[in-house]
């Protein structure tokens, strides 16, 4: 497959999105602008506002087109249903011509439900069933008490109803057919995955962990799927897939492997031998009944200090099942392998429950760092993840550091560890020991945390 073909759940989300966000604002401004220009020409101008409603929804949809994200798909099917329903309404059946506005309510519950994801409760399953649930009385007439009797002229109604009968099942073929493409994507990404894990085509990377000083604390473990066509391509293009098809648990053992392997050959020498490896580990692998047994067997054989590798976990993947999380972090930390949370802030814990975990450092989502430096409330919050951390006796890593205004604010709130392309980029093994062996910490970070520190 292509490396041009090669996409991550998200990837393939944001360009469903992007398709159905561009399908509907083109077809409510076609029949929109259709519909509002017939009634205005039959002297109907009242019909026709409601279209004008329609021609609005799609504008929006087309505005949204570049962000694809579920918000912008939420409002925009939200507008569709409700202009769709108030034309239905107006739609009633008449002498010998049907309903059929109520048709597009069969495409709009097929692009909800194949677009939006699982977890996205309301619009991968609520909304399809209100638009289910309205066709069906639409189709047997429930609503029929209720119609405003300002039905369009006959013979207006009668090639509309063939219209809108060709327009709405036309757009639920074109759903499916998007559906269906989609699954064969995710299906040839799963067979790369699972050829790459058997020819040993994953590599691991590192980015170096520094304090505020400059001084170099260790570095964070990142796979990369060198691709036969040469194209090296990051978690995102793949992490998610894998853990869906369980694949994760081979990719993650490897990844754990490679670590060990490097913290290894770490200890043979003098500037690298206390340094600690962060590595991730997926929900996926951790619930895993297997993954505890075969892991530590891994940990014990590789003879590395059990204590310079720090497990991360992301915090949404406590949403999963807590105890039973606990419980396996637990059973790695009597080995001497500490953990660490990662994206904190952006998932689901609670204090108390971030407190029954054996959780020695909180890395704080990039986004909390791009939004602190431009607004004041951002920055508040910031400074209350950082306290939160020293009053849990936490260490508080800043990801995504990328400026020296950054850097500086998260030092002037009280963070210490850092981690971002400002000090440097993931790196290979080989790239990481002569960054080191080159690398000087500048007296402009030593200042920076003495100024800010007092």
């Amino acid at each position: 497959m292509p490396p041009s073909r090669v996409g991550s759940r998200r990837s393939m989300q944001q360009d469903r999105t992007r398709t159905i966000l561009s399908i509907a604002g083109g077809t409510c401004i076609c029949l929109g602008l259709a519909w509002t220009f017939c009634y205005l020409y039959f002297g109907r101008g009242d019909l026709s506002l409601v279209f004008v409603g329609l021609i609005a929804v799609g504008i929006f949809a087309l505005h949204r087109v570049p962000r694809s994200d579920a918000t912008s798909l939420l409002i925009v099917a939200n507008g569709i249903f409700l202009v769709v329903c108030v034309i239905a309404l107006i739609d009633a059946p008449v002498a010998w011509v049907p309903r059929s506005a109520h048709l597009f309510l069969l495409p709009l519950a097929a692009g909800a439900a194949s677009t939006f994801e699982a977890r996205q409760r309301y619009g991968s399953l609520f909304f399809p069933l209100a638009c289910l649930a309205m066709f069906s009385a639409f189709a047997i007439g429930a609503l029929d008490p209720l119609a405003p009797g300002v039905s369009p002229p006959l013979e207006v109604r009668a090639w509309g109803a063939r219209l809108n009968t060709a327009f709405s099942m036309a757009l639920l073929v074109l759903i499916f057919a998007i559906y269906r493409n989609d699954i064969g994507r995710r299906l040839r990404l799963e067979r790369e995955l699972a050829r790459a894990v058997r020819k040993g085509e994953f590599e691991v990377h590192y980015q170096p962990q520094l304090l505020g000083n400059g001084a170099i604390t260790g570095a964070e473990a990142l796979v990369r799927w060198r691709h036969p066509s040469g194209t090296l391509l990051s978690p995102d293009a793949f992490i998610p897939v894998a853990e869906d098809s369980a694949l994760i648990c081979d990719l993650g053992l490897e990844v754990l492997r490679q670590g060990c392997e490097t913290l290894n050959e770490w200890s043979r020498a003098p500037a690298t031998r206390g340094l600690k490896l962060a590595v991730n580990v997926s929900p996926v692998q951790l619930l895993d009944e297997e993954f505890l047994a075969a892991a530590s067997a891994l940990i014990r054989a590789s003879g590395i200090n059990h204590g310079l590798l720090e497990l991360e976990l992301t915090e949404s993947a406590l949403s999963a099942d807590p105890a039973l999380l606990a419980s396996r972090m637990i059973a790695f930390e009597r080995m001497g392998v500490t953990w660490a949370l990662d994206d904190f802030g952006t998932g689901y814990s609670s204090l108390s429950t971030l407190r029954a975990l054996p959780v020695r450092k909180l890395k704080i989502d990039r986004r909390f760092v791009d939004e602190a430096v431009k607004q004041e409330s951002a920055r508040r919050l910031l400074g209350k993840i950082v306290e939160i951390s020293h009053v849990m006796g936490m260490d508080a890593l800043a990801e995504g550091v990328e400026t020296v205004e950054q850097r500086d604010l998260l030092v002037g709130l009280g963070c210490t560890h850092f981690q971002g392309y400002l000090f440097a980029r993931p790196m290979t093994s080989a790239a990481f020991r002569q960054w080191l062996a080159e690398y000087r910490p500048s007296q402009q970070m030593a200042d920076a945390l003495e100024e800010a520190t007092g």
